[in-house]
């Protein structure tokens, strides 16, 4: 991530459209709800996602990595987050510690 870099926000839609894709896969979905000047993305979960106990680990496997690989994207947010930060930081830090080496994202997330 290069937070000086300009954000090219048709590339952002691309990406998020293809996670979309990816996510669609458990019939749920991934919309782009707002990004800012200084490139904080907001998100909105759809379909199965938006009651899935799951959202968590899929924002954090999934749609921020996948996200942040985009030039001056600065941070990743989702519309209507059932969770607290500190929860959100939790389930972060376990996931870092269960990681395969394996990409989640299959564009190539980093894994690390």
């Amino acid at each position: 991530m290069d937070s000086a870099a300009p954000l090219d926000r048709a590339t952002l839609g691309k990406r998020v459209h293809d996670v979309s894709t990816y996510i669609n896969m458990h019939a749920g979905g991934l919309e782009l709800s707002s990004v800012s000047d200084d490139g904080a993305v907001e998100v909105l979960f759809t379909g199965m996602c938006t009651g899935c106990p799951y959202r968590p680990v899929t924002m954090e496997a999934t749609v921020r990595p996948a996200l942040m690989e985009i030039p001056g994207v600065t941070s990743v947010s989702a519309v209507g987050s059932r969770i607290s930060a500190q929860a959100e930081r939790r389930v972060a830090e376990d996931f870092k510690g269960h990681r395969t080496g394996i990409p989640i994202w299959p564009t190539g997330g980093k894994t690390a």
